[in-house]
């Protein structure tokens, strides 16, 4: 008998830096018995629509679109929106939130300003996603604990599937700026880790990047919301604390390995950042 195993990894991705998510609002399927025209009204907020049975057409600000089976149409704050409803038609409606780590508000644009209605359509069929939605509602229902959490996980991965998907000349230039921010921030964590046994200067850790220190101080503030040094100790002491929740490694071990002066000023250092002592760890 022959066992197969299937490793599948997550892709690279720093934990620190600004992040973009959403959060959601509520949602609702709609099934229809009979034709309607729903009044037209404009957006405070943003809507996704899932297609399960179609077509589905609607009027998205001067353009009158129409979409089959499977499609997702992504609707922003300020749009006008008018939906042409049609018997037997079945679509699910999500209003979300878009929200920024770095400022704790709703100050993220997904499109572009001047974008065309017909670039927030995904260009491909999403018909399994459905099963997110889904999922959503069954959290909804039992109201089991975390479910909020549990709702917020599974409508930023329906989110980015569905971001992946749109026309990228309709998105905005934040969006656009996102894989490239964290490709560089994997970039600036991989150099800092390499050093961490020693006390490079800002200007050591520059030259390993090929970029100047001033450079490097504006990418560490925009991507961290840290300068280089309080970036570079961040790493240090998440390292330290893991070697010691192994606890194959003594305080002193820890302390001499990433170039303390000494235990005692390790300790203080270690305090001061995490709150707590690393005998605690």
């Amino acid at each position: 008998m022959a066992v197969i195993k299937e490793r599948f990894r997550r892709p690279n991705q720093v934990d620190s830096g600004v992040r973009i998510h959403p959060v959601f609002d509520d949602f609702h399927l709609l099934r229809m018995d009979g034709d309607y025209e729903y009044p037209g009204h404009n957006h405070s907020n943003y809507e996704l629509i899932l297609v399960e049975h179609g077509p589905y057409l609607c009027q998205l600000n001067a353009a009158e679109l129409k979409l089959n089976d499977g499609q997702i149409l992504v609707i922003k704050p300020g749009d006008y929106h008018q939906d042409h409803l049609r018997d037997g038609q079945r679509h699910y409606v999500l209003h979300f939130r878009l929200v920024s780590d770095a400022h704790g508000v709703d100050a993220v644009a997904l499109f572009s300003p001047a974008v065309e209605p017909e670039l927030q359509i995904c260009q491909s069929s999403h018909a399994r996603d459905v099963v997110f939605l889904r999922l959503l509602k069954r959290e909804a229902n039992e109201q089991a604990a975390h479910a909020a959490a549990v709702q917020d996980c599974l409508l930023e991965a329906l989110f980015w599937r569905t971001v992946r998907d749109l026309p990228a000349r309709g998105l905005s230039e934040v969006i656009h700026r996102l894989p490239k921010d964290e490709a560089m921030r994997e970039k600036i964590v991989a150099a800092m880790k390499r050093r961490l046994k020693g006390n490079p200067a800002v200007r050591e850790l520059a030259e390993d990047l090929a970029i100047s220190p001033r450079h490097l101080a504006a990418r560490c503030e925009t991507l961290f919301g840290l300068t280089p040094a309080r970036l570079y100790l961040h790493l240090k002491l998440q390292h330290a604390a893991a070697q010691l929740r192994t606890r194959e490694f003594r305080i002193k071990e820890v302390s001499d390995e990433l170039g303390f002066a000494n235990p005692y000023h390790f300790s203080r250092v270690f305090r001061r950042h995490f709150g707590y002592p690393p005998s605690r760890v």
